[in-house]
């Protein structure tokens, strides 16, 4: 067993055994080089090695920390973020990173928004987070005349909610398509993580009463913060 190995295999024994609670603060990488009388580069690869596990995550100019639990998601369920995290305990926040109109270049690497035809599209990102810890950017993608004067509205909350109340568009349904990839370098700072970050993506597209679609949702998931779990009958 290598030596990198070998350090990754101790620091998991040490938060199996409850030395590290979830949550906690890894020791610094300096103090990790002297206990383990390693070198930068050896103990980088075991921690990289228990962050590609699920079992710590590292975030940036902070340091690395044992994992939470994860968020489980039925990708078969239509999602409320807020209703979802709650229900299992997590304390989830909203911030709005940008809403505006989407500019003509963005087309060309989101070759999907052409499913809206013709229409002048908004986009909303926001970033989600679990107790504090940014895990999740999310693109919303929509119709600017479908949804007139949207920027005045709260959109920290529940956009299916602000659809149905107060432009009386219901979402009746939804699919979802998802694989893992790597986090957008532009995104990577806002998740306090590094550029090439393994994430979980997931374009969803949503749809009304009479199956015309709504928006199409792009979400970036750190990996570690949510498990998918599919029910079926």
């Amino acid at each position: 067993m290598l030596l990198y190995q070998r350090i990754a295999k101790h620091l998991q024994a040490l938060i199996s055994r409850g030395e590290f609670n979830v949550g906690a603060k890894l020791p610094s990488e300096r103090d990790l080089v002297s206990l383990f009388v390693s070198t930068r580069i050896t103990v980088r690869d075991a921690l990289l090695r228990l962050e590609a596990e699920g079992i710590i995550y590292r975030r940036q100019r902070k340091g690395w920390f044992v994992c939470p639990k994860r968020l489980i998601w039925d990708p078969s369920a239509k999602v409320n973020f807020y209703a979802l995290a709650q229900q299992q305990g997590f304390s989830p926040e909203t911030q709005v990173l940008l809403l505006g109109p989407l500019q003509q270049a963005q087309y060309l690497d989101k070759n999907w928004l052409t499913e809206f035809g013709e229409l002048e599209l908004t986009q909303l990102v926001r970033k989600r987070f679990l107790d504090g810890r940014p895990v999740m950017l999310e693109e919303i993608h929509f119709s600017s005349d479908k949804f007139p004067n949207i920027n005045q509205q709260d959109l920290n909350g529940s956009i299916t909610d602000i659809m149905a109340k107060d432009y009386g568009i219901i979402v009746a349904s939804e699919t979802s398509t998802i694989w893992v990839t790597t986090l957008p370098d532009e995104y990577s700072q806002a998740l306090e993580t590094n550029n090439g970050a393994a994430c979980l993506k997931i374009i969803r597209r949503r749809f009304d009463q009479t199956n015309a679609l709504v928006d199409i949702n792009v979400e970036y998931w750190l990996h570690s913060a949510i498990q998918m779990t599919v029910n079926s009958h």
